[in-house]
């Protein structure tokens, strides 16, 4: 049996690509090592939008803080709460670090915007 890494769905092994999700599917013995990998992992933060999880995954990254996005946005349906929101994980003893960086990012914004404003 093959699943979907986004959704969670199980397909036949002739199936390689998740039609919901568009991504290609991996093996049970790859989804328990993936899980394995990610289970001392914390929220470090959450987005309400992709291009801004982007941008908070790019800075912890230039910072040298590996992380991830878990997206749990679902596409059909807009849904609010937890199952709403897209998370940035970091490893447990990643997490002040990553907290500092996105700390930093936001009033480096700040800055940017009263800047412009002229403030």
């Amino acid at each position: 049996m093959h699943i979907c890494p986004e959704c969670g769905y199980e397909y036949k092994d002739s199936v390689s690509k998740c039609p919901d999700c568009n991504v290609q599917l991996i093996t049970k013995k790859q989804k328990e090592e993936k899980e394995k990998r990610f289970k001392d992992w914390e929220v470090a933060y959450t987005a309400d939008t992709m291009y801004e999880a982007e941008m908070i995954k790019s800075n912890l990254l230039s910072a040298e803080v590996e992380c991830v996005i878990l997206n749990q946005k679902d596409r059909s349906f807009q849904v609010s709460g937890d199952l709403g929101i897209i998370k940035i994980m970091v490893p447990k003893d990643k997490v002040s670090e990553a907290l500092v960086v996105i700390e930093n990012s936001d009033s480096n914004d700040d800055d940017e915007i009263e800047e412009d404003y002229g403030r």
